[in-house]
């Protein structure tokens, strides 16, 4: 079964209010499709924000899903949760990377 994988890091100032993450969706297990880089960046005051970066992250894992040809349909929910899950599991590693995975 192919998964979803999104491997994030937290990059920029890691003391600025601004949060900023570069996160790569690809698909394992698929046909060897490229991986799509994001890069978003959020004030955590500023709910919008957060909304307009997941909705981004939830657009590249759609784009990364059909370019490897799957007919896979998860939901907006679902894959917004997985981005911000992954998201805030680096939020305080500054630097490190690690990887989430979504099975599809």
């Amino acid at each position: 079964m192919p998964e979803l994988t999104c491997e994030a890091r937290r990059v920029g100032d890691f003391e600025s209010r601004t949060e900023e993450y570069e996160m790569v969706f690809s698909v394992e297990g698929g046909d060897g499709t490229p991986g799509r880089t994001l890069r978003i960046e959020y004030q955590a005051a500023r709910a919008y924000e957060i909304n307009a970066s997941l909705d981004a992250a939830v657009e590249a894992a759609r784009e990364v899903i059909a370019a490897a040809g799957l007919d896979a349909r998860p939901t907006e929910e679902t894959l917004a949760k997985f981005a911000w899950r992954t998201i805030q599991s680096v939020k305080y590693e500054e630097g490190d990377s690690k990887t989430g995975r979504l099975e599809i």
